[in-house]
């Protein structure tokens, strides 16, 4: 890969040396003995080179706000990076980096004094998550993570990234040379001297110059703007909310939320200014909001809470009076009142069948929409079907003689069994993609070049050695169905986060019936408890029902887990919750939410024709019969 190239000569030039498996980096002259490193880069300025589908819960911001329970996430591609301003050039000593699943395989950490000219003091190959704690060395204002590759679950995703250094002093100014002149002989020569015109003063020189570095967000232009519909004179905008202390919202939280960065609250200001607020009012300070008022947004904006339609605005209590007709108008009024309008006789019973033709007419036409709304409000309460055991007994089969035949293998060989994000069967072989690479492989297994994938002929699995110790690791392996190339199995534990399953309410039942069937029926899976929260879901023997959140939320804590599945999505303090029980690696619970959740890690839209999509995976069929046809091609 060109990049994987470019990082190593970098490395090399600055005589750095990393051994496979082994972290060792240092460039330029040794940083000076000082006291415990600070933390520079909480609360700095921020930005990266994306953000996961512009999602205002991963912007750049949430990695150095010194919360576990906020992230950011780049789009799924290679490479990408995140970079902070320091404020000013200081020692760097120590760089930690709280990873989330998604994370680099291999990455980069660069240093510079302008944001532009980029110098590389360490890189990390190969990279396996969790906590990186870095004594890389250097000096600059500007500190980034370069990612070269990710371990494809989805993009480059981290909890925290921490920089520890010291400032460097700022160089004290210059004395003033000393006047070798005696203040009288100066006083006199002064009033020697002719009168002159008062020259301008000497313009101060200017402190040196350092190049701002790109904004924390890209520019309007260069963020996606969503294909919105609405009635005309639709405009992107949000309702102000008052806070727990009662105050409203800060129109820098707005910005950062739906914009991407705190800087754009110009933007929205140069937009409402004009709009009259329902309580008559004009926004004038844009730091002194009300709750109810209403903020026109740019519109790229996106987020929970974002409206498209007309702006709401300000309604007179008294409505002016109607104006009162001129005399002669009335009087013509009357005078046809007082006439009225009358058909000659031979027309009176053409009149009256017209008009009952016209009352059938309009009888039917009601009848037709009472029973188009009947069936509306039928589609609208599916009931979930309850016989959810609906697994791919052979597909089943399948996998879970290859995950035995792999532990065997590995034990035979005296290796650890790698973790698996995803299964393939493909054709004749099964491919497993691993959380992180990992070489050698065990026969028959055989190890892509870049490590991350294990591939072995399904003729060979099915008459290995199987072991029958425990396949707990795999217990979230989860069958979607199929793609254009095959089988897709998924780790649904890799999210680390909510999973949202959006689509109309058959297809999003079939889905999750079948994820529940998964979750419960296959042969790796254990017996995991499974509670369904909410309305409009079923309540079999083996699953338990709970009608609010509030009854399970204390029972969802570390230790085996299980499945929860949400009717909706939760409010903003439960989703504050699991996000603090999702930071802790310990927590094994799935969380499942119908309906559309942008919040959500993963996103699933389950469509009618039978075809599921996510952002991260091949578009795969759900629908069983279709997957056994074409698995059969």
């Amino acid at each position: 890969m060109r990049w994987h190239t470019r990082i190593l000569r970098r490395v090399a030039v600055a005589a750095v040396v990393v051994a496979t498996g082994t972290t060792t980096a240092l460039a330029g002259p040794a940083a000076p003995a000082a006291a415990e490193p600070e933390l520079l880069s909480q609360g700095k300025p921020v930005w990266a080179s994306s953000v996961e589908n512009n999602d205002p819960e991963l912007v750049a911001a949430h990695a150095v706000d010194g919360s576990m329970a906020t992230r950011w996430a780049s789009h799924h591609a290679d490479p990408q990076w995140i970079a902070v301003d320091l404020g000013r050039s200081s020692d760097i000593q120590r760089v930690e980096i709280v990873w989330e699943a998604a994370h680099s395989t291999m990455y980069g950490i660069d240093v510079s004094g302008d944001g532009e000219n980029w110098t590389n003091i360490g890189v990390v190959n190969p990279a396996d998550g969790g906590t990186d704690v870095l004594e890389f060395t250097g000096t600059g204002r500007y500190v980034r993570m370069f990612g070269n590759t990710r371990n494809n679950i989805a993009g480059h995703s981290m909890w925290e990234f921490r920089v520890y250094g010291t400032p460097v002093p700022e160089p004290a100014e210059q004395e003033p040379e000393q006047e070798d002149e005696e203040p009288a002989k100066k006083k006199e020569q002064a009033q020697a001297e002719p009168a002159r015109e008062p020259s301008p003063s000497p313009t101060p020189s200017a402190a040196p110059v350092v190049p701002v570095p790109p904004s924390p967000s890209p520019s309007p232009s260069a963020r996606p703007v969503p294909d919105r519909k609405g009635p005309p004179g639709s405009v992107v905008h949000y309702i102000v909310k008052k806070k727990q202390d009662g105050t409203a919202e800060k129109i820098e939280g707005i910005a950062e939320r739906f914009l991407g960065s705190a800087g754009r609250w110009k933007e929205i200001v140069a937009l409402s200014k004009a709009h009259r607020q329902r309580d008559g009012k004009f926004l004038t300070d844009p730091h002194q909001l009300r709750p109810g008022w209403v903020l026109q947004l740019p519109e790229d904006a996106v987020g929970e809470g974002v409206r498209f339609g007309p702006l709401p605005g300000f309604t007179a209590k008294s409505p002016s009076p109607s104006p009162t007709p001129s005399p002669a108008a009335a009087e013509v009024s009357q005078d046809r009142a007082g006439q009225g309008f009358r058909l000659p006789p031979v027309l009176l019973p053409i009149g009256l069948g017209l008009g009952a033709l016209l009352v059938l007419a309009g009888l039917v036409l009601a009848g037709v929409r009472l029973v188009a709304a009947a069936r509306r409000r039928r589609a609208a309460k599916v009931t979930f079907d309850d016989s959810m055991l609906r697994t791919d007994t052979s597909a089943a089969w399948t996998v879970n003689h290859a995950l035995r035949a792999l532990i065997a293998a590995c034990e035979r060989d005296g290796l650890e069994v790698p973790g698996v994000t995803a299964v393939f069967i493909e054709g004749s072989a099964l491919r497993l993609r691993l959380t992180n690479p990992a070489s050698p492989a065990p026969e028959p297994w055989t190890v892509s070049e870049d490590g991350q994938n294990w591939l072995a002929p399904l003729s060979r699995l099915q008459g290995a050695p199987v072991s029958d110790g425990s396949t707990a690791q795999f217990a979230r392996l989860v069958n979607l169905g199929m793609s254009e190339t095959g089988r897709v199995l998924v780790d649904f534990s890799l999210a680390r986060g909510a999973i949202s399953l959006d689509g109309s309410v058959r297809a999003r039942h079939e889905v999750l019936r079948r994820w529940l069937g998964e979750f419960t029926g296959n042969p790796w899976s254990g017996e995991p408890r499974v509670v369904m929260v909410g309305d409009g879901l079923p309540r079999p023997d083996q699953v338990e029902h709970a009608s609010a959140f509030d009854q399970v939320k204390s029972e969802m804590e570390v230790g085996e887990g299980g499945v929860l599945v949400l009717s909706q999505p939760p409010s903003s303090a439960d989703r504050d919750l699991l996000a603090e029980r999702f930071a802790d690696p310990e927590f094994h619970w799935v969380v499942v939410v119908l309906g559309s959740w942008p919040a959500a890690k993963w996103r699933f839209t389950a469509r009618d024709d039978g075809w599921l999509r996510s952002g991260f995976l091949p578009e795969v069929r759900f629908d069983e019969q279709a997957a056994v046809r074409r698995g059969n091609d």
